[in-house]
């Protein structure tokens, strides 16, 4: 398969997989307002926000051995490969298990305390359910080494595939348990059972798919961990950096706002992130086509992706933002009903929206390759000093002072990522601006 044919699969299958992600989003927003109420959904989204800092208990391995993977089999070394998805293997189940030993203590806290304050979901209930899905997060450990899989075989977009139906599997069954009137343990047990099976197949499917990354076996990698030291623990990073500020920002409007504040800004930030879910679409096809010619040692390669990316990125996410924030109104109104919409909080975060997205297509050159040690460190950084500063623009001046602190955290990392980029594809801020240009076509009338 050529690369035109990977990425043409790739952007077929992380289509869906964001048609998934937002169709999931539209239907479960408004359903979970109406039948459970913005004081109990508030409270799930809280709770189901801790257990995304369990997602660090692989230690970033599973994202660096994934690169290597791709890297060697761009080289013709796939007993090499093999070598490093069998070590990637072990890590994962080692990552399960501390996830679920942490679960479990943040589920005996909450059943034996009044942590998290909660008063729409009894404290047992909420220990089940941190429980559950701490379980979720262990299972998806396993998911990250079988997608790692079929990336560097060349199926990326076969296993992208299923990855996303059974993100519509567990969506479907959120959908039937609210529906039906059961509450967040019900929820949790259902989508459980979902990825489960779905990670059974998905298993099945690349032993079938990709015989070479099973047969000859070949002992694991025991000196992964130590190789892939730096880029994991750089990796690990990301997870703390996102959930800093994807979760950060609930907890903390919890805290100074109240759950049913929760409940309109992540149905704000929902809409906001539309454009996000269809650039990444663009950036998920094009990471494994960094990483393959970096280990065929195309660098001029890596450029053109570089900067054909970021167009596509920057000119639609902006069109899209454009569009959301003049119909965000009427699109809250037929989605929630009246007087859930926020326009401010729509503007600032289709702002932050926007940054986010083009940043993230200059740091693919990096993370794609393994050299993102230094990006992880300064993403992190600027993410906990971020939400800090949020959090104290929040209490002194409200929701906009809140928004304020987040957008500073994009503009400031797109202001890092971008000239590293540059340097990293010997690439320049002339050239790269000319390149962007070529690819605007504005129609002229002449009179």
């Amino acid at each position: 398969m050529s690369a035109r044919q990977r990425i043409h699969a790739a952007l077929a299958a992380n289509g869906f997989g964001q048609a998934v992600t937002i169709g999931t989003q539209l239907l479960l927003t408004p359903l979970f307002f109406r039948l459970w109420g913005s004081e109990r959904y508030g409270e799930w989204l809280m709770l189901s926000a801790i257990p995304a800092y369990l997602m660090l208990a692989d230690l970033g391995v599973s994202s660096a051995a994934a690169n290597e993977m791709a890297m060697r089999a761009g080289a013709r070394d796939f007993s090499g490969a093999q070598q490093t998805f069998r070590g990637a293997q072990g890590v994962a189940w080692l990552a399960a298990g501390l996830a679920l030993l942490l679960g479990a203590l943040s589920a005996g806290l909450s059943a034996w305390s009044d942590w998290p304050a909660l008063q729409h979901v009894s404290h047992s209930e909420a220990a089940w359910v941190l429980l559950l899905l701490s379980l979720q997060v262990a299972l998806g450990f396993s998911g990250g080494v079988v997608q790692a899989g079929f990336r560097c075989a060349g199926f990326n977009g076969l296993g992208t595939t299923w990855s996303n139906l059974s993100r519509l599997g567990e969506a479907l069954a959120s959908a039937v348990v609210l529906l039906i009137g059961q509450g967040p343990l019900a929820m949790c047990l259902a989508t459980l059972v979902v990825r489960g099976v779905f990670l059974a197949w998905q298993w099945a499917l690349l032993r079938r798919r990709c015989d070479w990354l099973f047969h000859p076996p070949v002992p694991a990698d025991r000196h992964l961990l130590r190789r892939l030291l730096w880029p994991s623990l750089a990796f690990m990073a990301f997870p703390v950096g996102y959930a800093l500020a994807l979760q950060g920002p609930i907890l903390l409007i919890g805290s100074l706002f109240g759950s049913s504040a929760v409940a309109v800004f992540s149905a704000m930030r929902t809409l906001a992130r539309l454009p996000v879910q269809f650039t990444n679409v663009l950036n998920n096809a094009v990471a494994p086509e960094v990483s393959r010619a970096h280990g065929e040692g195309r660098p001029e390669q890596v450029r053109r992706l570089h900067r054909t990316a970021w167009a596509a990125t920057a000119g639609l996410g902006l069109l899209a933002c454009l569009g959301l924030g003049l119909l965000g109104p009427w699109l809250s109104r037929v989605w929630l009903g009246p007087g859930r919409h926020d326009q401010v909080v729509l503007l600032g975060l289709l702002a932050v929206s926007w940054v986010s997205a083009v940043w993230n297509v200059s740091s693919i050159v990096l993370t794609a390759t393994n050299r993102h040690v230094r990006l992880s460190i300064v993403f992190l950084l600027v993410n906990a000093l971020g939400l800090t500063l949020a959090g104290a623009l929040g209490w002194a001046v409200g929701m906009g002072g809140l928004l304020g602190g987040l957008l500073l955290v994009e503009v400031v990392m797109l202001g890092w990522v971008l000239p590293v980029a540059w340097r990293e594809t010997a690439d320049g801020a002339g050239a790269f601006a000319a390149q962007l240009l070529s690819h605007v076509r504005v129609p002229i009338r002449r009179t």
